[in-house]
């Protein structure tokens, strides 16, 4: 078995970073500049438990509001002693995103999804920027908790494992470090003062909420006619929405199954589940996306229903209930307008 990514390479944390990080914190307005890092997970009903101790002093905690507790006692949702990381309480076994593009560097997934002790299961990633982060207490290998490989190139926004109570845990969670390079050393950072997320405060990468659409009702088409229809989404995740490029670029698919071929294809779909891609070239979180696709009339006149998702490609599904499971209802009729 591996030994833990912390002590392949030593994690420090030196004067000169917690100055850093409390200059940053007292600055922490718009002239920060925010980064392009996401939380760690898809599922927006996701909480911090336990966020960095800036402070190291043994009893003297400093949390990522700025607060300064003298005691040695744990405070839910902001800090306890000496934590180098993010803690994110979740379910067994939920999926684990990367944060940010990157390269796979170390993992180790040899322990028991819940198995008690010193070390845990990971995967460590390096990023361009000459950060990385950490993914600890992940599931067993054998429980597909790595899905991921050292030496691989994963994208913002892919999955990398499954959640997990291994190594030092005492309750299923997500442990998430960021830690920049400093010689041989790995020194933390706490990226929420330093304002490394996407978004403020920080989102998971892909969520959306529906906005509006051309016809909110029944759309009737002639059978064999084509008609055109949009809907527009508004980007409330972490990462920007992209027309082009793979894996990543969001597009509107078929849903429920997903990928089926829609008898209502026309001959402006990419393919025959596949409806189109988002209008524009790059949307924003908190901007508006539209998606603007044909809509053909099926051979047979009849009532129909057909569900869409949003997808970005190669990555991941939307979460669909945060989309109000949407469909456009569908009469296919002979009848001339």
């Amino acid at each position: 078995m591996g030994v833990p990514a912390m002590t392949r390479l030593a994690r420090v944390a030196t004067t000169s970073v917690l100055a850093a990080i409390a200059i940053l914190l007292v600055g922490a307005g718009a002239a920060l500049a925010i980064g392009d890092y996401t939380l760690p997970y898809y599922s927006p009903g996701v909480t911090l438990s336990y966020g960095v101790d800036r402070d190291p002093r043994p009893g003297v905690q400093l949390d990522w509001t700025g607060h300064t507790w003298n005691d040695g006692t744990p405070h839910w949702g902001r800090v306890y002693d000496n934590h180098t990381g993010a803690d994110y309480p979740m379910a067994l076994r939920t999926q684990l995103a990367a944060a940010k593009g990157g390269i796979v560097v170390d993992l180790e997934g040899g322990f028991g999804t819940q198995e008690f002790g010193e070390f845990g299961n990971f995967v460590q990633v390096r990023h361009a920027d000459g950060r990385h982060t950490l993914y600890y207490h992940l599931a067993s290998a054998v429980d597909g908790g790595i899905v991921v490989a050292v030496n691989q190139a994963v994208s913002a926004g892919q999955w990398l494992g499954l959640s997990g109570c291994s190594g030092i845990c005492n309750g299923p969670h997500l442990h998430f470090e960021l830690l920049v390079e400093q010689g041989q050393n790995l020194v933390w950072v706490d990226p929420l003062p330093a304002r490394l997320y996407t978004t403020w405060p920080p989102r998971v990468p892909f969520l959306a909420s529906y906005v509006r659409e051309s016809n909110p009702g029944t759309e009737v088409i002639q059978r064999g006619r084509t008609i055109t229809h949009w809907v527009e989404f508004r980007n409330v995740g972490g990462r920007t929405w992209r027309s082009a490029g793979y894996p990543g670029r969001i597009a509107l698919g078929t849903w429920n199954p997903a990928k089926h071929a829609s008898r209502f294809r026309a001959s402006d779909w990419p393919s025959s589940w596949l409806a189109t891609p988002v209008d524009h070239a790059a949307v924003s979180p908190n901007g508006t996306g539209r998606f603007t696709f044909g809509l053909r009339g099926a051979a047979s006149p009849g009532s129909y229903r057909e569900t869409f998702n949003l997808i970005s490609e190669g990555l991941r599904w939307f979460d669909h209930g945060h989309l109000g499971g949407y469909y456009i209802p569908i009469v296919v009729t002979n009848l001339t307008e």
